[in-house]
């Protein structure tokens, strides 16, 4: 595949930064320490024209001899997939479900689930204190259930629980405390000297390992869903959905990895519904998670990452006009994103 001018100089760039290299005083080589023996200066990266002998990034070591003679093999050593240009990713190749990923030869793809059953006296709401600190309306209430158990479960005061729900089964749930982490830790300091049962921030149910769940799965019309939105959590969801008005948008939806990672099975997941594109939210302290996941699902989407400027913020945090420009201005491909987080 031939690269552009452009892609060619920020892969070197990417490199000169990953290996703390120099170029030499004819510009045709990338010098540093070799990835194979350790050797400072000895590990020359060739980044000069297309000749008879020699091609773009082809690689040696001058002291044990090792070499590469592609950019993929070269990225493969140095440990940097991520940046390798892929513009011709194919959506319509799904994804075995006994499929074995590169680099984990032991594993294969489990979807199974266990239907899950709510905490004793569950019952749904569509009103509560602490949702409406968070900015809940109504059309939050109807899109994403949520309930409580009031104080018939102590195990549960206090506590907003909100199913995850995968082909209309209730596969698990995510308990959130209504205090602030900051209340939490400082009840449980005073709880630790007195004997007392700590508070957890999360109580969330145990009979599915979350790396095979996604929040708002069943949004995805398989036919209809070609673009997702990946955000690490269930607020992130509500207020992408809210602010962006995508209650009824069935094109794009927005769903959550429960963190800032995502599982071949969670991928298999959403190839199964035939999604195209996917747009990478995390937050925007995020960085070297963004680099990489971005990097694994270029191999099966289309990929694109809302870029959130200010690390310090979440969907949550940003009004509607700096949602738009993140949107409008904001997106880049993996290896826009690597570049610009260099630069800074």
């Amino acid at each position: 595949m031939e690269l552009s001018r452009i892609e060619k100089e920020q892969i070197i760039e990417e490199i000169i930064y990953e290996l703390k290299a120099k170029r030499d005083g004819g510009n045709k080589n990338l010098i540093c320490r070799c990835p194979f023996c350790k050797k400072d200066g000895k590990f020359g990266i060739y980044i000069g024209r297309e000749t008879g002998r020699k091609s773009p990034f082809m690689s040696h070591c001058f002291s044990c001899g090792s070499s590469t003679t592609t950019l993929k093999k070269l990225l493969e050593t140095i440990g940097r997939m991520d940046i390798l240009v892929t513009p011709t990713a194919n959506p319509g190749a799904r994804l075995e479900t006994l499929l074995v990923f590169a680099g984990d030869e032991d594993e294969s793809i489990d979807d199974s689930l266990n239907i899950v059953e709510l905490p004793d006296f569950h019952k749904r709401c569509f009103s509560h204190d602490y949702l409406k600190s968070r900015g809940f309306t109504y059309d939050d209430y109807e899109c994403f259930p949520v309930g409580i158990t009031g104080r018939l479960n102590y195990k549960f005061n206090d506590y907003v629980i909100f199913p995850v729900i995968d082909e209309g089964d209730i596969v698990g749930y995510v308990a959130r405390h209504t205090w602030s982490k900051s209340e939490i830790e400082a009840y449980n300091r005073k709880a630790k000297t007195k004997g007392n049962y700590r508070i957890l921030r999360f109580r969330n149910s145990t009979e599915n390992d979350f790396t095979r769940l996604l929040y708002n799965y069943d949004s995805i019309i398989d036919g209809q869903t070609d673009t997702v939105i990946i955000v690490e959590g269930i607020f992130d969801v509500v207020a992408l959905v809210r602010k962006m008005e995508l209650y009824d948008n069935r094109r794009i939806v927005v769903i959550a990895t429960f963190g800032k990672k995502i599982s071949h099975t969670q991928i298999y997941k959403l190839q199964s519904k035939g999604i195209e594109t996917v747009v990478l939210g995390y937050d925007g302290d995020a960085v070297e998670a963004i680099k990489k996941i971005s990097g694994e699902l270029s191999r099966y989407f289309n990929v694109l990452i809302a870029d959130i400027p200010n690390p310090e913020k979440d969907w949550e945090d940003l009004s509607y006009e700096e949602i738009y420009r993140v949107f409008a201005y904001g997106l880049k491909t993996p290896l826009e994103y690597s570049i610009n987080k260099i630069q800074q």
